[in-house]
């Protein structure tokens, strides 16, 4: 069965896009004191972040479609269900009918967690983006402190 996200990431790929493979091991961590990463550590460190940002944004756009897919079973489920307690005389009689109706407490449960996947994914993207952005400010820190000398040197300052 192909689900909302396949489907959508057939559609990018059509326009050149390729899924993120999941980078090696596991999200790093920030050491305690940047400053005692070498030039080459700490460009590795951003490259693991920016790799792992790219991946959690790509998680987070399927968890997305698939969030709106099972709201939309639920939506579903619930009219149906709604439709039959028709014995019920009143919209709130019909709808506590539908509450209760256990296809409606099922889509409920996927769509609660499809949901709380999403609000998961939305902040480990965030926080390796925050992450791969502190360390390119670093980077950027490093180069200008080093490019402040040869630049005086060469603008006779």
């Amino acid at each position: 069965m192909t689900t909302a996200a396949d489907q959508l990431w057939d559609q990018l790929e059509g326009y050149g896009f390729e899924r993120e493979e999941r980078p090696d091991g596991s999200l790093p961590t920030l050491p305690h004191d940047i400053t005692a990463l070498t030039d080459q550590q700490l460009m590795v460190l951003y490259g693991q972040f920016v790799s792992w940002t790219a991946y959690a944004a790509m998680r987070l756009v399927d968890a997305r479609a698939v969030e709106k897919a099972a709201k939309q079973n639920l939506n579903h489920s619930m009219a149906r269900a709604s439709l039959g307690a028709s014995t019920e005389k009143t919209v709130a009689g019909r709808k506590a009918a539908a509450a209760a109706d256990s296809q409606v407490q099922a889509d409920e449960d996927r769509h609660t967690a499809a949901l709380s996947l999403c609000e998961a994914l939305d902040m480990v993207h965030a926080n390796s983006e925050s992450r791969a952005q502190f360390c390119s400010r670093d980077l950027t820190r490093r180069q200008n402190s080093r490019d402040t000398e040869s630049r005086a040197h060469r603008w006779g300052v």
